[in-house]
């Protein structure tokens, strides 16, 4: 008789479909949280500031762009206020062990914030500085993807430092939402201080015209996603344009689509009052080559740099 594998009881206040752990020699530890924090991602507030990076499981065991994704950490750690300091081997341990433990409790595909805190997670009872939040990951709702999510712009809400991404701007990034943004925006949009559109603040921005796309040159978290949907776009012969474009020009664009790590591409239905309507045409091509190269490129922690990201 086959006997499903056996993991570790989980903390008698951990909730279903939500987890942390913290990193160890061998891998994950998952550790208790309070109730009161509703999810892991904000258990994390209590730990020291420092840089973290988004992902999502493919077959509950693989990632896509994970070489990319640690290659970006490294740089964020590095340009931290104080550099962090970390073992990735040890890194990649955990995850790859918190993934295994989370697909299994959840019965289902994981989303993972990955942390690298400043100082040792005190408060979960580790000294180590690497900790992980996870949670259940069903997919992008249906209706999102069958008609578009509505955005809200964010004026005066921008990253710090777009090019290092720290946990101390989640915080920040919350209160604004609280106190200015719209309550039923799926996500939210970061304009630069002469009013050009930059990125969401859990997504980067792309917009259609006659066919071509659009990206900020600068000023913007560099996505391991868009990265991606940008070379597809190249290498299928359409015209990429890596430019700012203005708020009040949003009138004149075709469509519009989102890309996180965890959501992949996420077709735009409205910007504030401008509407783009149904998923367009590129958005839906682009979306299905990006569905096919995660299929392929997808991979185990320990061949990450076998992948093309």
């Amino acid at each position: 008789m086959h006997h499903r594998a056996t993991l570790p009881m989980l903390p008698a206040e951990t909730t279903r479909d939500q987890l942390l752990f913290v990193g160890g020699p061998d891998g994950a530890t998952a550790v208790h949280f309070p109730a009161a924090f509703g999810t892991a991602s904000r258990a994390l507030d209590v730990i020291p500031p420092g840089v973290y990076e988004g992902l999502r499981t493919f077959g509950r065991s693989r990632f896509f762009g994970l070489r990319t994704h640690l290659s970006r950490l490294r740089e964020s750690a590095a340009h931290f206020k104080t550099p962090l300091r970390y073992d990735e081997e040890r890194l990649v341990r955990t995850l790859k062990s918190a993934a295994r433990q989370a697909a299994h409790a959840f019965d289902a595909e994981a989303r993972l914030r990955l942390d690298v805190a400043s100082g040792p997670a005190l408060a979960f009872g580790a000294e180590s500085n690497i900790v992980i939040a996870a949670s259940a990951y069903h997919g992008t709702p249906e209706d999102v993807l069958a008609h578009g999510a509505r955005l809200r712009t964010a004026p005066g809400l921008r990253r710090p430092d777009p090019a290092v991404k720290t946990s101390d701007f989640i915080p920040l990034r919350e209160a604004w939402i609280n106190a200015h943004g719209d309550s039923e925006a799926y996500e939210h949009v970061m304009l630069s201080e002469d009013q050009m559109l930059l990125e969401g603040t859990q997504s980067n921005l792309v917009l259609v015209q006659g066919g071509e796309v659009y990206h900020a040159p600068t000023g913007v978290l560099p996505g391991v996603t868009v990265r991606a949907v940008l070379d597809l776009a190249r290498a299928a012969g359409i015209a990429v344009h890596e430019r700012f474009v203005p708020v009040s020009s949003l009138p004149s664009f075709d469509e519009a689509f989102m890309t996180t790590s965890v959501r992949s591409v996420v077709p735009i239905q409205s910007i504030d009052d401008v509407h783009f309507g149904a998923p367009g045409p590129l958005t839906l091509r682009l979306s299905a080559l990006y569905d096919q190269l995660t299929a392929s490129d997808a991979a185990d922690p320990a061949a990450r740099e076998q992948a093309r990201y």
